[in-house]
């Protein structure tokens, strides 16, 4: 006959019987989350040409060695490209034997580059996160897709500026004289000027005039339209006041250099500058490279480049925490007062307007 003591000794040696399986089994299953976090079925080598500088500094923190780790079969090289067009000068030359797997590269540049058969279409079944892309994202039948948004923004020298600018209209104060650095022939200048046409009350897509009569009445405090090395460096010497510019890199370097650079964004809004991810047509490493185009448009890169570069993350399945949005976007007011392009059409008048802006204003300034 079994003692009261004796069930309770079988009972405690089932228990400890079962939690020695539970941990064996947790164990068996850590291990292989871990065999499928590390993915190295499959190699090769993917080359990625991209933007430079901060941006080129934190896509290989935050993109590329996460992704290398989960990959560890997969070596990714990243070729820092002076703009986007030099971006294309180079797929263009290299077409028929393209070195290059992926370009980060603007949309505008994107779109004609889609059109001249630079990208090839990226292939859903292995690219699986396409469906949690915006439709406005996926360009040209997924040649293309959008994989961050950067914000035009003013940004302001915080030693010499204590009452920073409020509103892009602040641009003309006379008190600025002298004193703004603004490279507006690229996409800076492109993005202006439908922001300027908004505060004038005008459609972009109508005509561009009223923003070049407002940037003309700027022009004369800009000091430089070639800020060097550029628009970040010469608020951090304190050449310049305000310097018209990119928010990403702006707020990433507030944080690692000082706080010496300090970010507007206008209570009107801006627009940002969506930044796009394209596989190359006959890429020699096209299955390596979808399969880090994946990873980059993924919740868990996208999440940490915003909070971690402040570059909007494009992923419909992110969720930003208030304090980050506000660094991206400004304030809830900017937020609210935030555009979007029709970048088919701007992509059509991009040379134009650019041609404009150095003809009627740069070359009289």
């Amino acid at each position: 006959m079994t003692t009261s003591m004796e069930n309770e000794r079988s009972g405690n040696g089932v228990s400890r019987n079962l939690l020695r399986a539970g941990a064996a089994v947790a164990g068996l299953l850590a291990l292989l989350g871990v065999a499928q976090a590390q993915d190295a079925s499959v190699k090769g080598t993917v080359n990625i040409v991209g933007f430079s500088g901060v941006f080129a500094d934190n896509y290989q923190k935050f993109i590329i060695e996460p992704f290398k780790v989960k990959h560890p079969g997969i070596d990714v090289t990243y070729q820092q490209s002076k703009n986007s067009a030099e971006t294309l000068a180079l797929l263009t030359l290299q077409r028929a034997d393209p070195k290059i797997d992926i370009a980060l590269i603007d949309v505008a540049v994107a779109i004609k580059a889609s059109k001249d058969g630079i990208f090839a279409k990226l292939d859903p079944a292995k690219v699986k996160v396409l469906d949690e892309m915006p439709a406005w994202a996926r360009l040209d039948g997924d040649k293309a897709v959008a994989f961050s948004q950067d914000n035009l923004a003013i940004l302001y020298n915080t030693d010499t500026v204590k009452q920073p600018p409020t509103s892009w209209n602040d641009l003309a104060d006379p008190k600025y004289k002298g004193k703004i650095a603004a490279k507006l022939g690229d996409t800076r200048g492109v993005i202006l000027l439908p922001i300027l046409d908004k505060l004038a009350g005008a459609d972009y897509k109508q005509s561009i005039d009223p923003a070049l009569g407002l940037l003309k009445k700027i022009a004369p405090n800009v000091s430089t339209w070639e800020p060097a090395p550029d628009c970040y460096a010469v608020i951090q010497s304190g050449e310049v006041d305000l310097s018209i510019c990119w928010n990403g890199r702006a707020q990433y370097l507030h944080d690692t250099q000082g706080g010496k650079i300090g970010v507007a964004a206008p209570k009107e809004g801006s627009i940002g500058q969506t930044n796009t991810i394209g596989l190359v047509e006959n890429s020699k490493n096209a299955a390596a490279a979808q399969l880090f185009i994946n990873y980059a448009l993924g919740t868990e890169a996208q999440a940490a480049f915003a909070e971690k570069s402040f570059y909007g993350p494009v992923n419909t399945k992110v969720n930003l925490p208030d304090a980050v949005a506000a660094r991206i976007y400004g304030s809830k007011e900017a937020q609210a007062a935030q555009m979007s392009l029709d970048w088919n059409f701007v992509a059509e008048k991009y040379s134009a307007w650019i041609q404009r802006i150095n003809r009627e204003v740069i070359a009289l300034n």
